[in-house]
Parts: structure tokens; sequence; C-alpha cells
């Protein structure tokens, strides 16, 4: 897959009402906000664990690109979901 943008992005730990647990595996699922509009989307993980309360570098691919593009730009603010607010952060570029 290849990713539509990069964001800057930082899960909550749970004390700031946020996951769990860290985040494994190639890609994590959820739902991306942008101007609270959500819109689905994988982040390119690819074997590292995104540890909570930590600041990444990710690429994102969105399932429907074209939905999404034109709401975004750099510096845009953004909010990951699992059922609750996990993640905030920023588009550092698009692809």
């Amino acid at each position: 897959m290849m990713p539509d943008v990069f964001l800057e992005v930082r899960f909550k730990t749970p004390d700031e009402g946020g996951r769990n647990t860290p985040i494994r595996g190639d890609f994590y699922a959820c739902p991306l906000f942008v101007d609270g509009e959500g819109f689905d989307c994988r982040l390119l993980i690819k074997d590292v664990t995104l540890e909570l309360g930590q600041w990444y570098e990710l690429p994102v691919k969105f399932m429907n690109k074209d939905l999404v593009l034109p709401k975004l730009s750099v510096g845009k603010a953004v909010t990951l979901w699992e059922g609750k607010d996990v993640a905030s952060g920023k588009v550092l570029r698009l692809a």
C-alpha cells in the first residue's frame, strides 16, 4: 500500500483517556477525523510498536482518498478514533 499522507501523531495514554495497550502489527485501521468528519484509514506501521504517549511520523492510506484529500493540508489537525479519541496530530505532508 502506498501512503496518501504522512502524519505526526501521538497516542494518548490510559491516564489521558486513550488506549490501554500499544499498537503492533503491519497496519492500524481506524477512522481519522478532520473538521468533525471521519474517514477510514490505515496507518502503515510495518512491525513498529507504537508506544502510548510518544510522537511518531506515520504514513497513512485512506480507503477513499478522493473524499478526504481535498480537506487536508500541511499543518491540518487530525484525530484518530477508536470508540473515543485515542490520538491527535497533524498533517506533515501529502504523498
